[in-house]
């Protein structure tokens, strides 16, 4: 095989018009690219669609095609992506390098949902008393008997009762969430005791 640098437009080889364009090869690698978008995309919907647990999304890599990508996520996968970073690598390096720059969101996106559980449990308290226990006792006695969705945990609370909390969650399916008191509501939640839970149907009162 031998390379043959030719001018800009159409030439004849072997009796056939070659095309020699650089716009219909840049709309290839365009196309190209669209195709591996679509596929990407997909099997991100394969994964996480309907996911309850997916919090976020965060979308990095070198140059500008991460926010192409973007557009062609499903709508409710979209709606998840909490941050586009840049990043110098791609794979397994790539992807340490952006943990590491999203360390800021993620942290942000932890206290937010922290706020959201803490205050979740204060509104039910206030509305609907039965939904919801705190105090060491009467959790533990709760999350014993199955009826505990999420038990939320201050992060003063000691090691060992946190571990005691979490091998009675794993019997019974339920949750375990550590509050840090680096948040209003986290430090509620620290001055009530700093054990509270959201049960998974309403207590009737005695």
């Amino acid at each position: 095989m031998v390379d043959i640098s030719v001018d800009r437009g159409n030439f004849i080889a072997n009796g056939l018009i070659v095309h020699n364009s650089a716009q219909r090869f840049h709309r290839l690698i365009e196309g190209a690219a669209k195709a591996h978008y679509k596929k990407v995309a997909e099997k991100a919907k394969e994964q996480f669609y309907g996911m309850k647990e997916l919090k976020g999304i965060i979308v990095g890599g070198p140059g500008p095609t991460k926010y192409d990508f973007v557009e062609y996520l499903p709508t409710e996968l979209k709606r998840k992506v909490i941050a586009i970073k840049d990043t110098s690598y791609t794979g397994e390096f790539g992807l340490h390098e952006l943990v590491e720059k999203s360390k800021d969101v993620l942290a942000r996106e932890e206290i937010i949902r922290e706020k959201e559980l803490v205050g979740r449990f204060l509104d039910l308290l206030a509305k609907k008393p039965g939904m919801v226990a705190y105090g060491k006792e009467e959790v533990l006695e709760l999350l014993k008997e199955g009826v505990v969705d999420v038990v939320l945990i201050s992060e003063v609370i000691p090691k060992n009762v946190v571990e005691m909390f979490e091998a009675e969650a794993v019997k019974v399916g339920s949750r375990i969430e550590i509050i840090s008191t680096e948040t209003r509501e986290g430090i509620q939640l620290k001055e009530m005791g700093g054990i509270a839970a959201i049960l998974r149907f309403e207590r009737k009162e005695e």
